[in-house]
Order: C-alpha cells, then sequence, then structure tokens
C-alpha cells in the first residue's frame, strides 16, 4: 500500500487505483469534478504534488488551497504581445475585450503598442487593459 504525499496516511485502494486526481497529478495539476461542488470543472497547477499520490481529504485540502490563490498578472513589457503572453502565464484566457468608451468588444491584437477601437475608435492601451484585469482580479 502506498502513503498520501501530504499527510502520510495509508491510501485507500480507491485512493490509489481510481481517483481522478492521481492520474491528473502526474502531469502537475489537480481538475476538481465532483458535481455540485463550487469549483466544478475548474483547473489548478499543482506542481509540489506532481507525480504524487494524496488522500482524498488531501487533496481537497490542496485543491481548495490552490483555487484560493489569485493568480497575479505581471506585465513584463509595453505591447499587447506581453500581454497576451502574461495572461496565458496567470492562468487567463482573454481573446477580447470591451471598449472602455463604447462597451463593444473587440479582439485583442497578436502585437502592437495601441488597439484603436474598430466601433468607436477610442485607443486603448494594454496598460489600461492590463489595470481593468488587476481590478477584477483583485
Amino acid at each position: 500500500m502506498e502513503n498520501c504525499a501530504k499527510c502520510g496516511k495509508k491510501l485507500l485502494w480507491n485512493e490509489e487505483k481510481m481517483v481522478f486526481w492521481n492520474k491528473q497529478l502526474k502531469k502537475g495539476y489537480i481538475r476538481w469534478m465532483a458535481f455540485g461542488a463550487p469549483y466544478f470543472g475548474k483547473e489548478r497547477k499543482i506542481p509540489e504534488y506532481e507525480s504524487k499520490k494524496l488522500c482524498q481529504d488531501c487533496a481537497i485540502d490542496v485543491f481548495e488551497e490552490a483555487m484560493s490563490k489569485t493568480p497575479t498578472l505581471q506585465i513584463k513589457g509595453e505591447d499587447f504581445a506581453d500581454l497576451k503572453k502574461s495572461l496565458i502565464e496567470s492562468g487567463i484566457v482573454m481573446p477580447a475585450l470591451s471598449c472602455p468608451k463604447c462597451d463593444k468588444m473587440n479582439d485583442i491584437p497578436e502585437t502592437g503598442k495601441l488597439l484603436i477601437c474598430k466601433h468607436c475608435g477610442n485607443p486603448i492601451k494594454p496598460k489600461d487593459v492590463h489595470e481593468k484585469i488587476k481590478k477584477l482580479t483583485e
């Protein structure tokens, strides 16, 4: 029998063989799939437990702790390519954004330092998008 990587207690047969997070931890993440749970379908990378097995109680604790941590968005440059890269690294998927002036959607460009709203002509900078996302994630 194997032991839990966090608490050390012996794993039950279903925790050793059949529990979904054991397979997912081999890839370095836990995805919560309990129907009706508040985190249903959510996923978090948990590298410190990669390729290790956890008992059900510890897996829940580890996942909830990871979910409570808000991803921090740090832009390492000043153009939209840097913004997109920073969003991906932070686990945020955002292919489009709404214009602060007219509130209509615009695709985020792959490169460039300025986006002109295709609806109203308002200029949008990556820094403005970063500030808006930062407010939403805090």
